[in-house]
């Protein structure tokens, strides 16, 4: 895979990248109502501020074959200095299960070392299991934070990671 720093060129395409995990990966974790709001154009009014306004945070496309795959988004928390934040990761369900989420989390978790960040967190919905097993192999362990975004009304867990 290859990767390169998003433009506003590429709000098409991640747009629908996020907006495919949304109604065909989050199928069966969020409410029907949540997926259905989510259009596409609710999708690019989503990350159209991080790729205008990145306020120090880096949104990253994923690219295989040609063809963009992944989208990431990383920078510093927001609530504790000097630690690194993953905001978001979405690979596109039509490459799932390819290890093409691996090579971007490796790829997210590598730019936030190279940052300076020897801490990395992350939110993730606590019944998506897929996900959360993949960030378990990464080493993120729970912290014990919770929260419920109203937008998603979804139980959501905080893990972190510490690099050695």
């Amino acid at each position: 895979m290859q990767f390169k720093v998003a433009s506003l060129d590429d709000l098409a395409v991640i747009s629908r990248i996020f907006h495919s995990c949304w109604h065909i990966s989050y199928k069966d974790l969020l409410k029907e109502k949540v997926r259905a709001d989510m259009t596409l154009e609710a999708a690019a009014d989503l990350w159209r501020p991080s790729l205008t306004e990145p306020q120090g945070r880096e949104t990253v496309l994923g690219i295989f074959n040609d063809m963009p795959v992944s989208v990431f988004r990383i920078g510093p928390d927001k609530d504790i200095a000097g630690r690194g934040h993953l905001f978001s990761i979405y690979v596109s369900p039509d490459f799932a299960g390819k290890g093409l989420g691996s090579e971007t989390l490796n790829e997210a978790i590598k730019r936030l070392t190279v940052k300076g960040f020897n801490e990395i967190s992350l939110w993730v919905f606590e019944d998506n299991q897929r996900a959360n097993g993949m960030y378990s192999k990464f080493g993120f362990k729970p912290t014990g934070q919770t929260r419920i975004d109203n937008r998603w009304q979804e139980n959501e867990i905080e893990l972190i990671k510490t690099q050695p």
